[in-house]
């Protein structure tokens, strides 16, 4: 896939950027052609990304192809905290996708973030990228840990986003975006301009963006070193899988939203995806099959935890650690339990009287980076 880097309005100059920005409104506004009228019917767009539609059609990009404006363009380098938020728009298939970097404190340039490792953070349904961030507050574990914190926007409008992660059927799969495309696509840009370590890729997910994790596991194996997903499961089929990608799941036992049993008579008649036990058997299967080369039968170990209850906010906590070696500290498949635990990020900032119980019995963050330095690519 062909990426083009575009920088915006940087070299035109303020006068010639203003210009330009005022003809494509007028011509957009006053002069709609047929695409704009079907891009409206199909896409329900903004007036700002209206305006993106039209230098589309300037770039004049080809199909399957992604280009990245940062700079002027795309906000540009934001102060966030020590480190530094950088917002980036991504034209892929023609539409244009937004994601923003969080870059810690040590990278004072771009040529700083040379080998630093990244994670993913996947928004929910009803969310975006900044949501995510003011939920999770991932990036300032990433300052004080140096290591890249990307907040990508699924496909939709304002905080009105979601993810094809699967599990849908009919009309929304008929439009559903190319979501792992898109995710490869914004590694190859961060890969380009930041020389990250292709070998500590990470990913973790809320909800939705959880599920999208698993889709990511099953379909870019070799991309991703290991996921932590949040409050969802899984929601495409494993056949073709070619790698068990290792795993730390969390998620409370009165999520009603993607629910502990699965599917109930809330979900959407659309939406399918597994229940937490039967992803969790499917995951386990993975891992087992993972150690065939090495054992005709290769047994799979089990540690159970159970934590002192220390918090009263309703949530007690189990921690089940699935591996094919006995010794290992670090188990590849770690699974644990908030009983109690509504729809929620454990440590995060979720509004409880909407969502459920949120555990502090720890932090959901630290967890899954003490899992992810464990787990690089092999």
């Amino acid at each position: 896939m062909d990426a083009i880097t575009n920088q915006g309005f940087g070299s035109l100059g303020p006068l010639a950027a203003c210009l330009l920005i005022c003809l494509m409104i007028w011509l957009l506004i006053w002069q709609p052609g047929a695409w704009l009228l079907r891009t409206l019917s199909r896409r329900k767009l903004s007036l700002s990304n209206i305006v993106v539609g039209g230098l589309l059609a300037l770039i004049s990009l080809g199909e399957n192809s992604c280009a990245v404006a940062a700079g002027p363009a795309a906000a540009g380098p934001i102060a966030a905290g020590p480190g530094r938020k950088i917002r980036h728009v991504l034209f892929y298939d023609g539409q244009p996708r937004e994601f923003s970097v969080y870059l810690p404190a040590a990278c004072n340039s771009d040529e700083q973030a040379n080998g630093f490792p990244v994670v993913f953070a996947f928004h929910g349904v009803m969310m975006n990228g900044e949501t995510m961030a003011k939920m999770t507050l991932l990036h300032e574990l990433g300052n004080r840990c140096n290591f890249i914190v990307v907040y990508p926007d699924g496909d939709g409008h304002g905080i009105l986003r979601t993810w094809n992660s699967g599990g849908r059927s009919g009309r929304l799969e008929r439009i559903a975006e190319d979501d792992v495309g898109f995710v490869r696509c914004v590694i190859g840009q961060l890969q380009n301009r930041y020389s990250i370590d292709p070998k500590r890729i990470h990913a973790t997910g809320f909800s939705n963006g959880a599920m999208l994790c698993y889709r990511l596991a099953v379909e870019a194996p070799e991309v991703f070193a290991s996921i932590a997903p949040i409050a969802g499961t899984l929601a495409v089929p494993v056949r073709n899988a070619s790698r068990f990608v290792p795993t730390l799941h969390i998620h409370g036992t009165e999520d009603k939203v993607v629910a502990w049993d699965g599917p109930n008579l809330k979900t959407p008649k659309n939406l399918e995806f597994l229940s937490v036990p039967q992803t969790l058997e499917t995951w386990k299967k993975l891992l087992s099959a993972s150690g065939t080369h090495v054992a005709e039968n290769p047994m799979l170990v089990c540690r159970a935890e159970k934590w002192p209850d220390r918090k009263a906010d309703g949530t007690r906590i189990e921690v089940q650690r699935f591996g094919l070696d006995p010794e290992s500290d670090v188990p590849d498949l770690q699974f644990v339990r908030v009983i109690g635990g509504g729809h929620t990020w454990p440590g995060g900032e979720n509004r409880e009287w909407v969502v459920g119980n949120t555990s502090e019995e720890f932090n959901a963050n630290e967890m899954m980076w003490d899992f992810f330095q464990n787990h690089p690519l092999p």
